[in-house]
């Protein structure tokens, strides 16, 4: 299976990338987190009719606002969307007009599933719950190819962080703080969290992504975080624009 880094960035887009979106490419589908501006990256790689899966962690801007630019992507075999609960209600108030063309008036077909209620529908998804963060967020583990492979953005350290990645073969998280640094009233990790978050877990690799745009305002000081844990971690890979891990 391979993973590719379409949108890194947390925030806003920048020279060192565009926000958050990550491709799952498996055997029987593809499988996409989050809608940062990224996603337009997403024509490049679904090349055949495999069932295209889009999971939404929460409604900020970084995470949805490259839904913008699906009009550009030919998807025939369209769109399945998953998100928590009042994912249609907040997908219809932003994608309408006279902002953008509306959910469901593209090129092909879209539909919103809902969790819980619609789990069945994504065979794949292991788990999901409620990270810690200052709006409602969601991370999700699945299970594909053989392979499991947790996602959790937007959240400082919590029980559901650590639940979702246990033993996981890639855990996906963030790293949107410095060193040092924690917000309560807007959490996220920093590099030594989400490394510790790993080992913790017992996850096999961890990749991190959404990296504040503001903080990390270039790529030398992402490849700063690798040199300086890698140590600590073995499994470690900070995640750049358009690269791509195979597990």
């Amino acid at each position: 299976m391979l993973v590719r880094f379409l949108g890194t960035n947390g925030w806003f887009d920048s020279a060192t990338g565009n926000s958050i979106c990550t491709l799952l490419e498996a055997n029987d589908a593809y499988v996409v987190l989050d809608a940062g501006n990224g996603i337009h990256k997403l024509g490049r790689y679904v090349k055949d009719e495999r069932p295209v899966y889009l999971f939404l962690s929460h409604f900020h801007l970084d995470h949805i606002v490259g839904l913008h630019t699906l009009v550009k992507l030919k998807l025939p075999q369209g769109l399945k969307i998953f998100g928590m609960e009042g994912t249609e209600k907040s997908l219809r108030a932003i994608m309408r007009r006279p902002y953008t063309v509306p959910l469901g008036e593209g090129p092909f077909p879209i539909e919103v599933f809902e969790l819980p209620r619609d789990a069945e529908r994504a065979p794949f998804l292991e788990s999901y719950g409620f990270l810690v963060h200052s709006d409602p967020c969601i991370g999700f583990r699945f299970r594909l190819d053989g392979k499991s492979i947790a996602y959790c953005t937007d959240t400082g350290i919590c029980d559901e962080l650590i639940r979702l990645g246990m033993g996981a073969d890639l855990l996906i998280t963030e790293c949107s703080e410095l060193s040092g640094r924690h917000s309560d009233r807007w959490p996220h990790l920093n590099p030594e969290d989400a490394v510790s978050v790993a080992r913790r877990a017992g996850a096999k690799r961890l990749a991190l992504t959404h990296f504040n745009a503001h903080l990390y305002g270039t790529i030398e000081s992402r490849k700063k975080i690798e040199e300086r844990l890698a140590g600590a971690f073995e499994g470690l890979t900070v995640a750049i624009d358009d690269a791509m891990l195979e597990i």
